[in-house]
């Protein structure tokens, strides 16, 4: 097994640019994921993996990682340390196959228009998975999905949950054949009258304007969370995450 000792090595230049550049992670359909956390739960999906950067320093669990299939590299760790995304870098760093899906036309599927904090992305695909829908759909000005802080947020969701990123939201929304509900900040049924079983897409806006008026459009039902308080809104993970809990209480109530 080779070691790289020096930073000016080609595959740490690679994981440096997928680690900084969306155009280089879509040119190339890959990924970087840090951290043991996420390349178990990526392993534990099925997902493939093509190489696994490893910190000399747990070079003994590289067995663990493929050795025998030749996908780790030992890195030392000052080296990796260098491409790391965080200031306290994990020692682990692997090189994935970013999934294409194609938009379904029904199910359960979260749709966001322009979320532009990678972490609120991560964090409402991680709500979005646990509360087991079957796709998140990011239009356009909506954060890339596979940035280092949408996974790190994420916390596994890329490994289960499909993501389709595309410009055609419209398009998406007009195919799917279940009911598209949004959630706006006020004026909208209350959350818990409104009916969100079944196949539905809910619909959340970015941090600043909110939905579009092209979603706004194709909704056939806006809901609100109530809030008694004098704040204007809540964050828009928080506030998805409420909708997607009380989709899984409705659903659960019914069986």
């Amino acid at each position: 097994m080779r070691t790289v000792s020096s930073r000016r090595n080609p595959l740490l230049q690679e994981v440096r640019a997928l680690l900084e550049r969306s155009r280089s992670r879509r040119q190339a359909g890959l990924a970087v994921l840090d951290g043991e956390h996420l390349l178990q739960d990526w392993l534990r999906a099925g997902r493939p993996v093509q190489r696994v950067l490893l910190a000399t320093s747990r070079a003994a669990e590289a067995a663990r990682w493929g050795a025998a299939d030749g996908m780790v590299t030992l890195v030392e760790d000052d080296c990796l340390a260098a491409v790391a995304p965080t200031v306290a870098p994990t020692g682990l760093l692997a090189i994935v196959p970013v999934p294409v899906p194609q938009p379904v036309t029904g199910g359960s599927v979260l749709v966001l228009d322009a979320v532009q904090d990678p972490g609120n992305v991560g964090t409402l695909l991680r709500s979005a998975a646990a509360g087991g829908l079957d796709q998140a759909w990011l239009g356009a000005g909506c954060a890339e999905a596979w940035s280092w802080k949408a996974l790190r947020a994420g916390q596994g969701a890329h490994a289960v949950l499909p993501v389709c990123q595309t410009d055609e939201l419209g398009a998406a929304l007009d195919a799917y054949t279940g009911r598209v509900v949004a959630l706006v900040p006020r004026g909208g049924v209350p959350l818990p009258e409104a009916d969100l079983r079944g196949d539905v897409a809910l619909l959340l806006g970015g941090e600043g304007g909110g939905l579009g008026e092209e979603a706004l459009q194709r909704a056939e039902l806006r809901v609100s969370i109530p809030m008694p308080g004098r704040i204007e809104s809540l964050n828009v993970a928080a506030a998805g995450a409420i909708a997607l809990y009380e989709r899984v209480r409705q659903s659960l109530a019914r069986d």
